[in-house]
């Protein structure tokens, strides 16, 4: 293959490759940096509140209208939804990934335009609001008062009016949760005195009906022929307490007066007293930034934290600003960690490199290709819409190994000509490139089609190996195109020949370069160590270790110190002749050792088949034993504690038990801060008896010890709760990798009640189902939130006794509601903001159902009390209720056994639900378990490796022409395989996308370096040895570039292996993968593959016997000889 044109213009090459480095620069600044791709569906959150309402009559009134307006919205795929005593109605719209959220938001809004007329007065009148959001939390921030100077109040309001509406207005914000409550004006009615005065709530709204009103008069002297226009204001809507209590309610033609302020209390308080906030103990108010689906979320937080920042800047004196969750801290640390492997990977291949070839001028080459390929790649990522993440970055890592190599065997082909004779570096460079640019192009085919198929693959797992798949290949791509053009063109102007038949200009000019050489060799010898080869050697492997124990580190001055002098002796020893002779001495003892590893191995062929077939079972037994999971769990730096008190606990005993666990949580040193909200939870919802804690743990370099790990924490905050806290269970997690599809990791399951029958019946079901589901050896342990067992009082009205006397039970309901469920009567403005007004009676008057023989409704002239119309009874029932799908459901949710996977645990849940659950009941899956059951990774992740080995097995029957002579190359890869599960068993690593990501990529190394043998062997049988002579010499020939790409690869990624920190359990999967697999594949293939091709050429020699072809084999056989001393001795 000519490939001159390149060599003899070098410039053009290195043109090429500025021009590659460049284009890659661009790309690299405009690229989004995100945590993991984008693979959450788009959701649309429909929410509105029923004040005063229970979950029944919310789910009946509000939910069952809107869900079946909704449902069939276009591309959607499931929906959920949850009603609350507390009167809340959400509803959570899930959609197909890719779908556009824009389209969703509409269709979605249209719908429930459609069903506004079927909804209660009370919730239109609060409105239903739509939006689009993902369910992952990006950013929490808190406002709170270390003084003690500022009321929860005033806070809450603060932060609702100058803090959330900024964040609302960043792009790419969904909604922002606030955890306050707004300013409300609270009417606090008096029953006994509205009962003297003959007067109901209704009354009450009447009267602000009236006066708390904005009118247009309209105006004086329109069109009137005069000189001025006055226009006609009025007052408007109240905004103080003051001008509420100065509302008449009645007036009498006596003079007297009845006002607002006589019957009821006025004051500025909440909206709903159901929220309660502290940060590390003090008074605060906290919101979530939530995002749009398709949105940068990293862009978001960064964006967020500068509108906090100026926030700060105009804080009243007292008040300051946390952040206490930030997924930009796990990303920003990890993608350092990534960031810093990939350099150390970068300066260990490099030595490795120098060590094999001694030649500082040939380890320049294969340097420059690394950046060259690396930066080039970031152009087409951006083209096809890719993001810097921890998989992409992980793929550059991994490609390191891959780039370096081209380069490589481009480098030590050259090196091969040179060393048996050739005199010029340009003609040697020529005819390298002849003989190795099929090669080049025929292995970069084979490793761009391992990573293509995988681009196909669908769901969620599909969306990361598309991601590692397609970038691995543009590197890959771009690393040819460098070994096809500046490579070589580097070899011709870099490398040493040694033509004497120059002009005498040259020939003088080549007498001033030596003499400036003999300065430079005598400083050298200065600046080396005359070290014995094994000492420096023992250096070379310290200076390693260090690195990878993370000794370069300013923080630790000791180690540095050792490690850099470690380092020093090293260099100056490398760079040494007794280091250069010492090596080739042992590569010499090497290779002779190997030859006749390779003839033993050669003529006891049924052995090499059996270590073949062993490699195979043992890699399918692994395989079969590894736990599986989507991505490994890391140390995010944040940690959710979930509070759930027994059923019908007031939210006053929620507090005090909640105060107590903060008091516990203050006592750990690793906690920066702990955000405590009253009131809610984000596995049960909105209720008295809930609580959260989000905590923020230090910064990992704050964490080095076991001991501080955020799983050992969690471990010590469960020991600590659960011998403190007796009458609550305290729940604690760490959040999910992947966000937008579930809040904790493990399986998710909503059961199914189809029939519409008792709630109490469908739980005991559930209880079946679970306790069967708990006694599968596959389930760790199955749970639900929901209880049915909160106390209630069920009211009866006597609709004859009160039709008797006059009264509708209408009236009745409506006057409950006013003094105990509370309603919203009107609006006023204040702070530029619109704001509610709200009646209620005061809490003294409602603690008790004996209350309601002082509550009274008008009989005609008289007042009746309630109580004669109203029968009370003591109930039990759930504190929420939740559907999906339109059906009542219960959600379910667990974790895997160890050694079982979350594959193992639905073949569970599918056994024990066609044992347990009666006809009409069943369940579906949602969140990440839904996307696992749907996509079957398991199938198809088996498919996409079978297409990978197929597409390799294609290729090379193309380019051997035969169909039996790719097997020598196939049948080496499972060696590689086993090599990684093996490792995975050692190191306690699971069968998670990480690992499967370094399998991929084995693949593809592991058949380039079974190429390289099998190409040089053909080579050689076509020159007319014999079949084992030229398994032999063709094995030699290649096994320093194999042994050096292979060794550089394993010692790159070895940071990455005994990794800390953020993302270190991923880093881990990977590097422990990709070593493993490397180190047990090239010693086994360096050993088998040229037993496999001798067996599988002569198989092909008798289908189709070889044809000889006349070829000048000169400059072959002084290589031939170089590998085989005996050629050289005849």
């Amino acid at each position: 293959m000519k490939l001159d044109t390149f060599i003899n213009r070098p410039v053009l090459s290195t043109v090429i490759s500025i021009f590659i480095v460049l284009l890659g620069l661009i790309g690299l600044f405009s690229l989004p940096v995100t945590q993991f791709p984008d693979i959450a569906p788009p959701t649309i959150r429909v929410s509105t509140t029923y004040t005063g309402a229970n979950a029944q009559a919310v789910l009946n009134s509000v939910i069952a209208p809107l869900e079946e307006s909704i449902n069939g919205a276009e591309g959607m795929t499931y929906m959920e939804s949850t009603a609350t005593n507390t009167g809340s109605a959400d509803i959570t719209v899930y959609f197909e990934q890719g779908f556009d959220p824009d389209m969703a938001a509409v269709d979605v809004q249209n719908r429930v335009a459609k069903a506004q007329n079927l909804l209660p007065a009370e919730v239109t009148q609060v409105g239903v609001l739509t939006q689009k959001r993902q369910s992952s939390m990006l950013l929490m921030v808190a406002l709170y008062d270390p003084t003690g100077r500022y009321s929860m109040e005033f806070i809450d309001n603060y932060a609702k009016i100058n803090m959330i509406p900024q964040l609302q207005r960043v792009s790419g914000v969904g909604d922002v949760m606030s955890f306050g409550a707004d300013y409300s004006m609270r009417i606090w009615l008096k029953p006994d005195v509205m009962a003297q005065y003959g007067l109901m709530p209704s009354d009450i709204s009447y009267a602000l009906s009236e006066q708390n009103i904005e009118a247009a008069p309209g105006a004086f002297g329109e069109q009137g022929n005069q000189s001025f226009q006055y226009t006609l204001k009025y007052k408007g809507r109240l905004s103080t307490p003051e001008e509420f209590e100065n509302i008449v309610i009645s007036a009498k033609p006596t003079g007297e007066v009845l006002r607002l302020g006589d019957v009821a209390k006025v004051e500025l308080g909440r909206v709903t007293y159901g929220f309660s906030n502290s940060l590390n103990g003090y008074v605060s108010t906290s919101c979530i930034v939530f995002q749009t689906a398709g949105s940068n979320a990293t862009q978001i937080i960064n964006d967020c934290l500068a509108v906090v920042d100026n926030m700060k800047k105009e804080l009243p004196a007292g008040l300051e600003i946390a952040v206490p969750m930030n997924n930009n801290d796990f990303l920003n640390a990890s993608i350092h960690e990534v960031i810093k492997t990939l350099i150390e990977a970068f300066i260990l291949v490099f030595f490795v490199v120098y060590v094999f070839l001694q030649d500082i001028r040939s380890t320049i080459i294969p340097a420059i290709a690394i950046p060259v390929a690396l930066i080039g790649t970031f152009f087409f990522m951006n083209l096809i819409g890719f993001s810097i993440n921890l998989i992409t970055l992980s793929a550059l890592v991994l490609a390191i190994a891959i780039v370096v190599d081209d380069a490589i065997v481009v480098v030590e082909a050259v090196h091969a000509k040179l060393d048996v004779g050739y005199k010029n570096a340009r003609k040697a460079s020529i005819d390298a490139m002849s003989e190795i640019g099929g090669a080049i192009i025929s292995i970069t085919l084979v490793m761009m089609l391992v990573f293509i198929p995988v681009s196909f693959m669908s769901g969620t797992t599909g969306v990361f190996y598309r991601q590692f798949g397609l970038t691995m290949a543009i590197a890959i791509g771009i690393s040819a195109l460098n070994a096809l053009t500046l490579s070589p063109a580097l070899c011709a102007v870099f490398l040493k020949g040694h033509d004497n038949h120059d002009s005498l200009g040259k020939r003088m000019g080549d007498a001033y370069s030596a003499a400036g050489q003999a300065v430079a060799q005598n400083v050298k010898r200065r600046f080396t160590l005359d070290l014995p080869p094994l000492i420096t050697f023992a250096f070379l492997v310290a200076t390693i270790t260090f690195m990878v124990l993370g000794w370069y580190n300013i923080h630790k001055p000791l180690q540095l110190v050792i490690a850099s002098v470690c380092a020093i002796v090293t260099i100056l020893g490398i760079f040494g002749k007794r280091f250069h002779k010492g090596f080739e001495i042992g590569f010499g003892r090497i290779l002779k050792a190997y030859s006749k590893f390779t003839t033993f191995f050669i003529n006891h062929k049924i052995t090499s088949f059996s270590i073949v077939g062993v490699a195979v079972a043992i890699l399918v037994w692994l395989m079969s034993i590894t736990t599986s999971t989507l991505v490994p769990n890391e140390d995010t730096g944040v940690l959710f504690c979930m509070v759930d008190m027994p059923p019908g606990t007031s939210q006053e005993r929620t507090d005090e038990v909640l105060d107590q666990i903060d008091q516990i949580l203050a006592t750990v040193p690793e906690i920066e801060y702990r955000q405590k909200i009253s009131g809610y939870s984000f596995m049960a919802g909105q209720g008295a008896t809930y609580g959260t804690f989000i905590l923020k743990l230090k910064n990992w370099e704050d964490r080095k010890q076991a001991d501080q790990t955020s799983d050992a924490i969690l471990g010590k905050l469960y020991a600590m709760t659960g011998s403190a806290i007796k009458d609550g269970r305290v729940v604690l997690f760490a959040p999910p990798m992947i966000s937008g599809y579930s809040l904790t990791n493990g399986f998710e399951i909503k059961m199914q009640d189809r029939t519409g029958g008792d709630v109490n019946d469908f739980f005991a079901v559930v209880q079946g189902f679970l306790g069967k589901l708990n006694q599968q050896p596959e389930v760790q342990v199955a749970y639900t939130t929901f209880n049915p067992t909160f106390p209630q009082y069920m009211i009866d009205i006597d609709a004859a006794k009160a039709k008797q006397a006059g009264i509708s039970p209408r009236d009745i309901l409506t006057t409950l509601q006013g003094y105990y469920g509370g309603m919203y009567v009107s609006n006023f403005n204040r702070f530029g903001k619109i704001y509610r007004v709200m009646m209620q009676a005061n809490p003294e008057a409602r603690v008790s159902p004996e209350t309601l023989a002082a509550i009274k409704i008008r009989n005609g002239g008289e007042m009746a009390s309630v109580s004669n119309f109203v029968n009370i009874t003591k109930v039990y029932g759930p504190d929420l209720l939740n559907r999906f799908n339109m059906f009542q459901s219960i959600s379910v949710t667990g974790n895997p056994a160890p050694g079982y996977t979350s594959g193992d645990c639905l073949a569970a849940i599918e056994r024990v639900a066609a044992e347990t659950l009666p006809p009409g009941y069943g369940y579906e899956y949602s969140g990440m378990t839904r996307e696992e059951a749907s996509s079957g990774a398991g199938t198809t992740t088996a498919i996409i490796f079978g297409l990978c080995l197929l597409f390799v097995y294609l290729l090379l029957s193309a380019q051997y022409e035969s169909y039996i002579l790719p097997w020598a190359v196939i049948f080496s890869i499972p060696f590689g395989l086993m090599g990684t599960f093996i490792f995975a068993q050692i190191f306690g690593i699971t069968n998670n996308i990480y690992l499967q990501i370094a399998l991929i990529m084995l693949i593809g190394l592991l058949a380039k370096n079974a190429i390289l043998i099998v190409e040089f062997a053909i080579e050689r049988r076509r020159m007319g040895m014999s079949v084992v002579k030229a398994a032999i010499d063709g094995a030699s020939a290649r096994l320093r570039p194999i042994l050096m790409t292979s060794l550089a690869m394993i010692i790159g990624l070895l940071p990455m292996m005994f990794a800390t920190g953020a993302g270190a359990n991923g880093n881990r999967a990977l590097g422990t993968g990709s070593i493993g697999g490397m180190l047990i594949g090239m010693i086994l293939q360096v050993l088998i593959v040229p037993a496999l091709f001798v067996i599988f050429q002569k198989i092909q020699e008798k289908i189709s016997p070889l044809k000889w072809e006349d070829t000048d084999n000169q400059g072959i056989e002084n290589e031939i000889e170089q590998y085989d001393p005996n050629i050289g001795k005849a």
